[in-house]
């Protein structure tokens, strides 16, 4: 092994360089460079959980919130079905009675005092009447009432039978439906 001394004062000596190895030098700016990339996707993966966790959080909290909300307007949503069920029967019921009242009530304000009514029979759209007057003129008074009334389309012409001093009559009248009778006072409203 030898050893080169140089024993030259330092003002005359020659700085001479080392030569810069480059592999080295690029494998320490790699090495380098991987560390920094590697801390900065450490730290921002950190932050990127801590923002998820807390969007969870937030996520979840709506959720419980959306489901209260959910079972709260299930049940108003029952409860309103159940409540318009009751409508519709209650309207079905009206429709189907209402005529038949309001004939009813057209009946007793058209009847004269000597005249007496056996029988009513209210269908859908149509009643047939069955009475005893004293006289032919009664009946067809009573017919011309009858058909004056709002819920009344037609009234048929009497069939009369006589019976000692009495005579029988029968009658029948088309009735309007609930909707056609409510278009009809509309009209005359106007």
């Amino acid at each position: 092994m030898t050893i080169k001394l140089d024993l030259r004062p330092a003002a005359l000596k020659r700085e001479s360089r080392k030569a810069v190895d480059v592999v080295r030098l690029v494998a320490a700016v790699l090495l380098v460079a991987y560390c920094l990339v590697s801390l900065a996707s450490i730290l921002y993966g950190t932050i990127l959980s801590f923002r998820l966790k807390e969007e969870k959080a937030t996520l979840k909290m709506n959720i419980e919130e959306l489901t209260t909300q959910d079972v709260r307007l299930t049940g108003e949503l029952k409860r309103l079905q159940n409540e318009a069920a009751v409508f519709t029967e209650n309207l079905a019921l009206v429709k189907a009675e209402l005529p038949a009242l309001e004939f009813l009530n057209a009946v007793q304000g058209a009847l004269p005092t000597a005249t007496r009514i056996d029988s009513v029979e209210v269908n859908a759209g149509t009643a047939k009447l069955i009475g005893i007057a004293s006289s032919e003129g009664e009946v067809v008074a009573f017919a011309r009432k009858i058909g004056e009334a709002s819920l009344v389309s037609s009234v048929s012409f009497p069939v009369t039978t006589k019976k000692d001093n009495l005579i029988r009559f029968e009658l029948t009248c088309s009735l309007l439906d609930m909707d056609s009778l409510g278009n009809k006072l509309f009209k005359e409203g106007e």
